[in-house]
C-alpha cells in the first residue's frame, strides 16, 4: 500500500468535498429560501422526498425546519417528509408500485402554493420524477437537490442547486450542507422579518401619553453596559464566595442586575452591597461600586459623546432604529412624549440632546437625582397621575427595563417592550425578551421601523 495511509485520504476526501462545495450555484440557493419564506408567510406547507441517503437528509432538514428554524418561540416551517411514514410507503409500494410511493402523497395532501423539495443524487430517481410531475400539475413549485448534470429530474424544477461532483458521497454531504445552510439563512431572514409580539391586544383605550426609557430604548450611547457592569460585580462578590464557582456567582449578578434594569444604577450597586453581606463581606458604600461602574464605563461612553460633539457619529448610530422617527410621530398624533431615565439626570440631558431627542418631546426629560429614594419612572408617574397631567389608562410605556414597565403597569398603563438586540442589530434579543415578559410586557418589538404595525397596534 505504499505510503499510503487512513488519515491522508480522509483529509484528501474532506479538503476535495470542501473544495468543489464552493463552486455552487449560491445564488440559487438564496432564491430557494426565498420561496420557503413565501410559502411559510403565505400559510402554505413544505413537502420532502428522497430515496435511501436523500430520504434521510429530505427527512432531516424537516426536522431542522420545524424545530430548527423556530425563532423567538413562534412557530416553524409546516414541514413533511413523503418518506418518512413507513406504513404509508409500504402500503403505496405494495399497492400502487414504488414509483409511485411519493406521486400519490403529492396528488393526496399537496396545494396550490405549496412547495416540494425534491433529493435526487442522480436527478432520475422515477418515484422523485414522478411526484415532481404531480407537484407542478398542482400548482406545486418543485425546488431540486440535485447532483451530476441533474437527471430528468433538473427539467421539472422551478428552482434547482446542483451538487458540483460526480460522487455520491459528496453530493449527499453537500445536499446536508446546504439544508443547514438553508436553514441558518431562513432562521436568520425570520429574525429581521418578525417584529411586534402581541401579548396582550390595546383595546378600548385612547393613547395621550408615551412614557420612554432612554438607555437601551432610545439612545444606545450607553450599550453594552452590562460588558462592563456584570463582569465587575462578579469580580465584587466572586471575593468574598470562596469556593463559588465563578459561573454561579455571575448568574446571581444578573438576577439582581436584571431584575434592577431601568432603575438609577445606585440600586443595582446596592443591591451588590446586600449580596457581598449577605456572603459575609465587609458593607461598603454603594456609591463606591457606581463610581467603580461608571469608571468601567467612561471610556466607551466618552469616546461617543466626543465623536457626537465633533460630528464625526452621526446621532442614527447611537439611536435604537426608527426611535426619532416614531416619537416625532406620537407628537404629530397628539401624544405628550416624555423621557425618564436611571442615568444621571446631567447626562442624560446632554446625551438627549446630542441625539436630537429633546426638542422632540414635549413632556420633559428626567433622569436619577442624588435625593430620590425611589425609582424615576415609578416617581414621575405618581407625580403626574396625581397633578391629573397623566391617566394611566391613556398611557403607553416603551422600555426595555423591568421597572418602567411595571411601573406602568401598577398604575394601567400599556408596556411595550423594546427588546433591541444591541450586539446583532436586527431581531429581538431573546434575554430581553424573557425579561420583559414578567415584567407585565404587553407587546415586544425589536425595534421602530415597523411604524405601521404600531400604528395599528395602538390604535392611532
Amino acid at each position: 500500500m505504499g505510503s499510503f495511509t487512513g488519515t491522508e485520504f480522509l483529509r484528501d476526501y474532506a479538503a476535495d468535498c470542501c473544495e468543489r462545495t464552493m463552486e455552487t450555484d449560491f445564488d440559487a440557493l438564496a432564491r430557494m429560501a426565498d420561496r420557503m419564506l413565501a410559502a411559510k408567510h403565505a400559510g402554505r406547507r413544505i413537502y420532502t422526498c428522497g430515496n435511501g441517503g436523500s430520504a434521510a437528509t429530505a427527512s432531516h432538514i424537516c426536522n431542522d425546519l420545524q424545530k430548527g428554524a423556530r425563532v423567538y418561540e413562534r412557530t416553524g416551517f409546516n414541514a413533511t417528509c413523503l418518506s418518512d411514514s413507513l406504513p404509508v410507503v409500504t402500503c403505496l409500494g405494495n399497492d400502487f408500485g414504488y414509483d409511485d410511493i411519493f406521486r400519490i402523497q403529492v396528488e393526496t395532501q399537496a396545494e396550490e402554493g405549496d412547495v416540494l423539495l425534491a433529493f435526487s443524487g442522480s436527478g432520475n430517481s422515477e418515484n422523485v420524477i414522478r411526484a415532481a410531475e404531480a407537484a407542478c400539475a398542482r400548482g406545486v413549485d418543485v425546488l431540486g437537490f440535485l447532483g451530476r448534470d441533474g437527471g430528468r429530474l433538473r427539467k421539472l424544477c422551478d428552482l434547482y442547486v446542483i451538487a458540483p461532483t460526480t460522487c455520491m458521497e459528496k453530493i449527499e454531504d453537500m445536499h446536508m450542507l446546504y439544508c443547514h445552510a438553508l436553514v441558518s439563512l431562513l432562521k436568520r431572514r425570520l429574525s429581521s422579518e418578525w417584529g411586534a409580539e402581541v401579548i396582550r391586544p390595546l383595546r378600548n383605550r385612547k393613547i395621550r401619553t408615551a412614557l420612554f426609557d432612554f438607555d437601551g430604548t432610545v439612545s444606545l450611547i450607553r450599550a453594552d453596559w452590562h460588558d462592563a457592569m456584570i463582569p465587575y460585580f462578579t469580580d465584587v462578590l466572586q471575593a468574598v464566595s470562596g469556593d463559588t464557582p465563578r459561573e454561579e456567582v455571575e448568574k446571581t449578578v444578573f438576577g439582581f442586575v436584571d431584575a434592577l434594569t431601568g432603575k438609577q444604577t445606585i440600586f443595582q450597586c446596592i443591591a451588590l452591597d446586600e449580596e457581598v453581606q449577605r456572603r459575609g463581606g465587609a458593607h461598603v458604600d454603594p456609591m463606591v461600586y457606581k463610581q467603580g461602574f461608571l469608571d468601567r464605563m467612561a471610556e466607551r461612553v466618552t469616546a461617543r459623546v466626543m465623536g457626537l460633539r465633533a460630528g464625526t457619529i452621526k446621532p442614527g448610530e447611537l439611536l435604537v432604529p426608527g426611535a426619532l422617527e416614531w416619537i416625532r410621530f406620537l407628537e404629530s398624533r397628539g401624544v405628550r412624549c416624555c423621557i425618564a431615565s436611571g442615568t444621571d439626570e446631567e447626562n442624560v440631558f446632554e446625551e438627549a440632546h446630542l441625539l436630537g431627542v429633546d426638542m422632540l418631546v414635549s413632556g420633559g426629560i428626567i433622569g436619577a437625582r442624588a435625593e430620590q429614594s425611589e425609582g424615576v419612572k415609578e416617581a414621575l408617574l405618581k407625580e403626574r397621575i396625581a397633578a391629573g397631567v397623566v391617566d394611566g389608562d391613556s398611557l403607553v410605556c416603551f422600555g426595555d427595563g423591568p421597572s418602567e414597565l411595571e411601573a406602568a403597569k401598577a398604575v394601567g398603563g400599556y408596556a411595550v417592550a423594546v427588546a433591541f438586540d444591541e450586539k446583532v442589530p436586527f431581531g429581538t434579543d431573546m434575554r430581553k425578551r424573557k425579561l420583559l415578559l414578567p415584567a407585565g410586557a404587553d407587546l415586544v418589538i425589536p425595534d421602530y421601523t415597523d411604524t405601521d404595525a404600531l400604528i395599528c397596534l395602538l390604535g392611532l
